[in-house]
């Protein structure tokens, strides 16, 4: 083969090549596409201590989930998020982040949780749920083509749960088989809300990056909140309507509730809130 045929023919396959990579290229920018729906697999690493006081506002024991109740530091669950765009410079936000965990340990120390106490040698078998439900809007002040910065507002429940279980003990003289089985539950729906920015940008035809930082310190009746949000994401479109997404956001929510008098059970103490979390999934778009 000539030197000319050979150029001719690399040009030729290049072409091809071009064309076929011009074909898959989403041609249409999804900054700000009116409706999106992710669905992600997360790796949650929590930082996270609680203390569950009586009803009579006696102070609970202050634990810690690896420590005291044998949980793990790290598990993985499920996002699924919302994005609806009403107008160029609106957009709500809908997300869903389940956060649950579970854990079987035999306790080294006697620990306060409500209105039981759980001796030292007692087994006991722990669920916690921090599911977290959160509604976002974001205004654009600053409207670009291919960029916007805007302010954004949180709000959001953390549905905060405990269930701990004495299953079986044992003493000195060995096991203990008398013990009946008895559990704590208790639960606690902490208000959430933050103010901040964010800032969006496309970068070629197929990737986008977006980033959110949000805070708020207040006050609703007995429970005084704070709030850290921030977040970092990346999407890659494969095609006009499906992409790729890989994020990382912490939330941050400290909690103190007062008792109520005359309540009885109602639920007091203290919840510091950490939770790391890496995703990836998709998104959908219309």
């Amino acid at each position: 083969m000539s030197l000319r045929a050979l150029r001719a023919l690399t040009a030729l396959l290049a072409g091809a090549t071009i064309n076929a990579l011009q074909a898959q290229t989403p041609t249409r920018s999804h900054l700000r596409d009116r409706l999106q729906v992710s669905v992600s697999g997360a790796v949650l690493t929590y930082a996270t201590d609680f203390r569950i006081d009586a009803g009579d506002g006696s102070p609970g024991t202050e634990l810690d989930p690896e420590d005291d109740l044998g949980m793990p530091s790290t598990v993985v669950q499920a996002h699924f998020g919302v994005r609806f765009r009403p107008g160029r410079r609106h957009e709500l936000e809908f997300g869903y982040l389940l956060a649950r965990r579970a854990g079987d340990h035999v306790l080294t120390d006697t620990i306060i949780v409500g209105d039981t106490t759980f001796a030292a040698g007692l087994r006991t078998e722990s669920d916690i749920a921090s599911d977290n439900a959160t509604l976002t809007y974001r205004f654009a002040f600053h409207l670009r083509a291919r960029h916007e910065i805007g302010a954004t507002i949180g709000l959001g429940t953390l549905l905060f749960r405990t269930d701990i279980k004495a299953v079986s003990g044992s003493t000195s003289a060995g096991p203990d088989t008398t013990i009946v089985p008895y559990a704590q539950t208790n639960s606690l729906t902490v208000p959430t809300a933050a103010l901040g920015l964010y800032g969006r940008m496309q970068a070629g035809q197929a990737w986008y990056f977006e980033a959110d930082a949000r805070a708020l310190f207040f006050t609703i009746e007995r429970i005084t909140v704070n709030v850290i949000d921030v977040g970092v994401s990346t999407r890659y479109f494969v095609s006009s309507w499906l992409g790729l997404q890989a994020a990382y956001t912490f939330s941050g929510v400290s909690a103190a509730v007062d008792p109520r008098p005359g309540a009885g059970s109602s639920f007091s103490g203290r919840l510091k809130y950490g939770l790391h979390a890496v995703r990836i999934g998709i998104v959908a778009t219309k």
